[in-house]
């Protein structure tokens, strides 16, 4: 039994319904409702999503490439889903990426621009240095206009509710059993996971539970046990609009920033029939939501006006989605056993799940018949945090991230103030966060940026991290002695 029916569920179902492993359930509601998948633009841009930190550290460029293997599997998923596509467009909505680096950004996004020409060289992947105003559909403000721009021809994008709507039909097809419920909590005998118990109390009886139902994976688990020592996992609250094109040159591939402001960067995404999919925005929450705040639909709707088509003023909006990425402590996946027998967990995939799904399924669907796995073990739901990064370094990487939201928003300082003491406001509050948490682990900066903003996000991470890494005493001494290297 799987329970989670977004991307990591059911590419893994349809994985193995191939391999003739028996009787295959999905749980999930159809509606998928604050789930990352059926909210995503679903870029497969590996390298369209490179920073500084993809490859600093030994575990970040593991990470990093489980994008680049998974973007190898994508043309053959597409040519087997196609079929079963019921949307009468192709599946891969554009074949190809944009990155512009815009006036509008600070220092983040040159320094993510110059990584990814940089790891594009060394995995020698083809891109090219193009005219910003050769790019179809491109039309910014004069004071965003794009400075450079690269096409990259072989990251494009696919639409993600048509491939999820394909997966369930392919299912359907080979004999899977899908059930449009919500899981109530598993059930278990003798610390052995038996099945799970739906909202309408029925129970389902199973060999194996895999788990992959995003941010609702954790409370799930802890249903079974409350001992459980997993990475701490947070809603990443997230919303894209779809748009018809009222006029202009439509997009014909991604266009998109480099990752920056604690996001993946501003994007748009071709869908076909005249849609045009805008995201994303990216805030960490203290609980699941299917709405969006008011502030992110201005965000969203001003930025793209100004820096992807001034003429999306006047598109159509057809849609609003909102999902929920899952996102952990320390910004790695959760894929693994679990102690009670018979529990997988495969979740904290962040943003690129929907990317990964096929080349994490075949990873499971071997763990699950007892086979050697094809990613590295790190990824173990019950490790030790995995460390990128010292205090200072996490501090300097916050302040970037801020000043890089600071100039994009058009927020005003005194007209005296400097731009060196807008970053040193923003290090002084860095600072301050870390002596008031107490901690010796540095946090991502969107991860720093939620502690800041919510108590009780802050209780949580102190909590968890005071049970493993120590206290304040070893914090204090990595912010005077530490280098910026990972340590």
């Amino acid at each position: 039994m799987i329970v989670g029916n977004g991307a990591l569920g059911l590419f893994l179902a349809d994985e193995l319904m191939e391999r003739g492993m028996g009787s295959v359930v999905v749980v999930g509601p159809g509606h998928r409702e604050t789930g990352a998948s059926q909210a995503a633009g679903a870029m497969l841009g590996c390298f369209g999503e490179t920073t500084t930190e993809s490859l600093r550290t030994d575990a970040s460029r593991t990470r990093f490439e489980l994008g680049v293997a998974a973007h190898d599997r994508w043309p053959a998923v597409l040519t087997k889903l196609e079929e079963f596509s019921r949307t009468g467009r192709p599946l891969q909505s554009a074949p190809d990426t944009h990155v512009v680096l815009n006036s509008i950004g600070a220092e983040l996004d040159t320094v993510n621009f110059k990584a990814m020409l940089d790891a594009l060289d060394q995995y020698g992947k083809p891109w090219e240095e193009v005219d910003p105003h050769e790019i179809p559909g491109f039309n910014p403000r004069l004071d965003t206009r794009s400075l450079r721009a690269v096409h990259l021809p072989t990251e494009g994008a696919v639409d993600a509710r048509g491939v999820l709507a394909a997966l369930e039909a392919r299912l359907h097809d080979a004999g899977a059993v899908l059930v449009d419920q919500s899981v109530r909590r598993l059930v278990s005998s003798d610390d052995v996971v038996t099945g799970v118990e739906l909202d309408d109390g029925h129970l389902i009886e199973a060999g194996t539970v895999v788990v992959a139902a995003g941010v609702h994976s954790e409370s799930l688990v802890r249903t079974v046990s409350e001992d459980i020592d997993l990475i701490p996992m947070f809603p990443g609250l997230g919303f894209a609009m779809m748009a018809r094109r009222t006029g202009g040159d439509p997009f014909r591939s991604v266009v998109r920033t480099p990752n920056r402001g604690f996001a993946c960067g501003l994007h748009v995404v071709p869908q076909g029939g005249g849609l045009e999919y805008y995201g994303a925005t990216n805030r960490l929450v203290d609980s699941i939501s299917g709405v969006t705040w008011m502030a992110d639909v201005r965000f969203l709707a001003q930025y793209s006006m100004q820096q992807l088509d001034e003429r999306a003023a006047g598109h159509e909006v057809v849609q609003w989605l909102a999902g929920n990425r899952p996102v952990t402590l320390d910004g790695f996946p959760m894929i693994g056993w679990l102690p009670p027998s018979g529990l997988y967990l495969m979740t904290g995939t962040y943003r690129d799940g929907f990317h990964c799904a096929p080349l994490l399924a075949e990873h499971v669907a071997n763990e699950l018949q007892g086979k050697p796995g094809t990613i590295d073990p790190m990824f173990t739901p019950t490790r030790e945090p995995v460390v990128t990064r010292t205090i200072e370094w996490s501090i300097s990487e916050y302040v970037e991230h801020n000043l890089a939201a600071w100039f994009e928003t058009g927020a005003e300082a005194a007209p005296q103030m400097t731009t060196t003491q807008i970053a040193e406001y923003y290090r002084t509050r860095c600072v301050q966060a870390y002596d008031q948490l107490g901690i010796d682990y540095a946090l991502g900066p969107d991860i720093l940026w939620y502690a800041q903003g919510s108590l009780l996000g802050a209780r949580r991470i102190r909590r968890y991290l005071r049970s493993h890494r120590g206290g304040s005493e070893t914090r204090a001494r990595s912010v005077d002695t530490g280098s910026g290297d990972a340590q």
